[in-house]
């Protein structure tokens, strides 16, 4: 008797990767922070890895305690709290308080050099008001926003569903308050420079402020005002990119030109609010999924080019690129059902 027998055909290395990161969907959110805000934008330089691989993996350590573990506590209280994207947008200004406040300083500081002119222009009672206004954009949208997106794009199953207990919660936590005291020692070592008490209660009230802010406000603030999506795919995408470079043309094209500091960050308010009002009214409740790929395709493929023009003499994040693209192109092929109605 003749017994056909079928070989298995062995999944591909892309489909292993798959594989695993749906068993590990920590270690996802793990590449996606910091990736996208440290790594793909050089604030952290990959080239450190060749140059200075012990300082590499020392702020390797770093930007996963406090960028993953403040993602992944900003996801649970999301989930666990039942609230809406409003509530994830304060949870982010919190984080963002904690990282560029209490941890890096930037928001206090005026010697570290970070934020050029603008640790002296928009300078009001000890904070950079006008710097403080485009580096919290930047954490609520590329460190906290797009990766929990992303995250729930790539690996469906993980959607609504909570990804560690309370023992996950509490390492996060330590993990998030260890790093941003870690960061707070390198900058007094660095700059001698300690934002005093003060500045440090009042930076603490505001991360329990808006921690109140996010569990109070109804689930239904700010949803979609429509059931189905209007906006092109090229428009998503346009929004998504055009986001930055017109905070940066504000900040550094205008306010050199001594326009006051408090007219320009009425003007970056407006950009931002008329950005995600945009978004809201034309996003949709459902079917939206290509819609999220292509407006987060718009910020990661700023955050790429902005990393690219810091190192044309060595551009050594284009291999970063080329696997945000090929990510992109492969989720927009997971989600090419899900095409806008023309409009």
């Amino acid at each position: 008797m003749n017994v056909s027998t079928s070989t298995p055909i062995p999944p591909s290395s892309a489909g292993r990767w798959v594989e695993f990161f749906r068993s590990h969907p920590i270690v996802c959110l793990a590449i996606l922070t910091p990736g996208i805000p440290e790594y793909l934008s050089t604030s952290s330089p990959i080239l450190n890895l060749v140059v200075n691989p012990g300082w590499f993996f020392l702020g390797l350590a770093i930007n996963v305690a406090q960028y993953t573990g403040g993602a992944l506590l900003v996801r649970e209280a999301w989930i666990r709290w039942r609230v809406g994207w409003p509530s994830v947008m304060a949870l982010a200004l919190a984080y963002g308080v904690t990282e560029e406040g209490l941890g890096d300083n930037t928001l206090f500081n005026s010697a570290g050099h970070v934020d050029g002119i603008l640790g002296h222009y928009g300078r009001f009672v000890g904070v950079n008001w006008v710097w403080s206004v485009g580096v919290l954009a930047f954490h609520v949208i590329c460190s906290i926003g797009i990766p929990i997106v992303l995250l729930g794009l790539a690996l469906p199953a993980t959607r609504g569903r909570s990804l560690v207990g309370r023992r996950g919660i509490a390492c996060a936590l330590a993990g998030v308050a260890a790093s941003t005291g870690l960061e707070t020692a390198i900058v007094w070592g660095a700059y001698r420079f300690w934002m005093g008490v003060p500045l440090l209660l009042g930076a603490l009230a505001t991360i329990g402020a808006l921690i109140a802010v996010a569990r109070l406000l109804p689930r239904a603030t700010g949803a979609p005002s429509r059931e189905r999506p209007t906006l092109s795919s090229g428009g998503a995408a346009a929004i998504g990119f055009s986001v930055f470079p017109l905070l940066f043309a504000l900040e550094y094209g205008i306010g050199p030109l001594g326009v006051p500091a408090a007219a320009l960050i009425a003007a970056e308010l407006a950009v931002l609010i008329g950005l995600i009002e945009i978004g809201r009214r034309s996003i949709g409740r459902r079917d939206h999924e290509l819609l999220l790929v292509d407006l987060s395709f718009g910020v990661v493929l700023w955050v790429a080019v902005f990393g690219v023009l810091l190192t044309l003499g060595l551009p050594y994040t284009l291999p970063l690129v080329a696997i945000a693209v090929v990510f992109f192109v492969r989720l927009r092929r997971a989600y090419r059902w899900a095409r806008p109605i023309p409009s």
